[in-house]
């Protein structure tokens, strides 16, 4: 017996059996009665054994027969399941999309997207895993996400990666409307001043530390005053507004505090001016290069990508 099972024909084994009747069977795969009969023999002749007994005007399954029948129907209904999943996949309707995004991404980038990109597929199961663009790194290798969004650190110069970039965003240096600098005279507050307070941030990698060093001339062995690091926005938030530490961040999380006022850009403040690319974060969307994405994450990448076009 052949190891290879011909869906086409266990599909004709089943239509003989509703039918009993080879013309009417044959009617139905739209096939000639001659064509039909050949498809059952060569399946019989696969199986070694006679499935149906044949009489002059009467076709009736064998006890044989009516076992594999039975199986013939689980198989097909578990291809059309299987053929009906792929299409789900195939169309980003089902099954589940992995991806990652830090909270700059979450911020500036996202809002607006997943609901819409739900809404077209409430088949799809998506997880989205939130943290600092050096954790998505690791799980982008181990392949447990197809992307990320993110500041994309060193991956824009390596062969390893695919990197779409995205338009920067705002960023600046930010503390509390009482904050000495903001009070102190009638005088704009000088870069150098701001390296003589601590300063709070969200994690950031060693090229934009060392940005930072350079606009504000911290040389030599001196240190970046930074006492608080971490990826919880409230924690930094309160640091900033119980204290006289100056927040390094994008501008999109405080649009509130800005226009109440209970925050200050002090970055725009300093004189001379800190250039405004300066004052900027990149994002992209990061893949591994040479990897197929599944449809889901490619139609999920042209959502993002055709929002930031259409520049919403």
């Amino acid at each position: 017996m052949s190891t290879s099972i011909d869906l086409k024909r266990l599909h004709h084994l089943v239509l003989l059996a509703e039918e009993l009747n080879f013309s009417r069977a044959a009617e139905r795969a739209c096939l000639s009665q001659t064509a039909f009969s050949r498809s059952i023999q060569t399946l019989e002749a696969e199986f070694g054994m006679r499935l149906f007994d044949r009489a002059t005007r009467s076709v009736q399954p064998t006890s044989v027969g009516r076992s594999v029948i039975e199986r013939a129907k689980e198989l097909l209904g578990r291809a059309r399941d299987m053929a009906q999943e792929v299409d789900y996949l195939a169309n980003a309707d089902g099954g589940t999309l992995s991806f990652g995004a830090s909270l700059f991404a979450v911020d500036t980038v996202l809002p607006g997207v997943l609901s819409q990109f739900k809404r077209d597929r409430p088949g799809l199961r998506v997880d989205v895993e939130v943290s600092q663009w050096a954790v998505l790194l690791q799980h982008l290798e181990s392949e447990s996400i197809e992307f990320f969004v993110a500041y994309p650190g060193p991956t824009t110069n390596d062969p390893r990666y695919e990197v779409n970039m995205l338009a920067s965003r705002p960023a600046s240096l930010y503390c509390r409307a009482e904050h000495p600098l903001v009070k102190a005279s009638a005088l704009e507050p000088r870069p150098d001043q701001v390296p003589d307070f601590p300063w709070a941030l969200v994690q950031i990698d060693n090229l934009i530390e060392t940005q930072l060093r350079q606009l504000f001339a911290v040389g030599g062995d001196r240190e970046l005053p930074i006492r608080l690091r971490c990826d919880n926005q409230a924690l930094l938030l309160e640091s900033v507004m119980s204290s006289d530490a100056i927040l390094f961040t994008w501008e999109a999380w405080l649009e509130k505090e800005l226009a109440q006022g209970s925050i200050v850009d002090l970055g725009a403040r300093l004189q001379p001016a800190i250039p405004t690319q300066a004052r900027q974060l990149s994002v992209g969307i990061v893949q591994l290069a040479g990897r197929t994405l599944s449809p889901a994450a490619r139609k999920l990448i042209s959502l993002i990508m055709g929002r930031e076009e259409a520049g919403i």
